[in-house]
């Protein structure tokens, strides 16, 4: 890496694009989307705010590109797994690692601020993911467990997925407002975890209720 002549650090494009994202992804969730612009992330990331324009693009796109990358590892956490159960928790076991926390933030912070839905990637891959196996679960079910469950395998997923940012960026305020302030970490998110298996056991057909998982 080498000094350029404005005072920015002269990287690779992908190192340098890395660091746009991690400055983005940081500052959105600590200011929100409206309060930050190309140039704040510039100035964090160490480069010119042309740059980033060059290397990513508008505000805009900068965001969206956040979002694919953070999708794309979750994804990434099962995407050829072919069970519901076991793809779920893997997913969440990435998504509560440190940066899927910090992305989980950002959702909820953006949401809370009225960022518009049509401001994202539009196709959160890992949802979608999610999504199809459900409904290739509910779909292998027989006539009579289909008629006992009949939510939408779509919003089943849903709720899974408020659960987890909700647990994402209220943990530390709700648990102790219950009395579970000593949880240890591991503890908290095998709770989740089960609480999680269970909701989709009782709830989308053609996942048995005794069905194992091999985490």
């Amino acid at each position: 890496m080498t000094q350029a002549g404005d005072g920015t650090q002269r990287r690779g494009r992908e190192a340098t694009t890395a660091a746009i994202l991690d400055a983005a992804q940081d500052l959105f969730s600590s200011r929100g989307y409206s309060a930050v612009t190309v140039r704040d992330i510039a100035r964090r990331a160490g480069v010119t705010h042309p740059l980033v324009h060059q290397y990513v693009g508008s505000k805009a796109d900068v965001f969206r590109a956040v979002l694919t990358r953070n999708e794309g590892l979750i994804l990434a956490a099962a995407s050829d797994h072919p069970d519901l159960l076991e793809s779920t928790i893997r997913m969440l076991r990435q998504g509560l690692n440190q940066p899927g926390r910090a992305y989980a933030r950002l959702i909820v912070r953006q949401a809370l601020n009225g960022v518009p839905y049509e401001r994202t990637i539009g196709n959160f891959e890992a949802l979608e993911r999610l999504v199809e196996l459900a409904t290739s679960a509910a779909d292998s079910a027989s006539p009579a467990e289909r008629a006992a469950k009949r939510l939408d395998p779509r919003f089943v997923i849903a709720c899974v997925v408020m659960l987890f940012l909700a647990w994402s960026a209220t943990e530390t305020w709700v648990l102790p407002a219950l009395g579970l302030k000593g949880m240890e970490e591991s503890e908290g998110i095998a709770a989740l975890e089960h609480v999680i298996l269970n909701i989709l056991k009782d709830s989308v057909p053609g996942v048995e209720r005794d069905e194992p998982t091999t985490l």
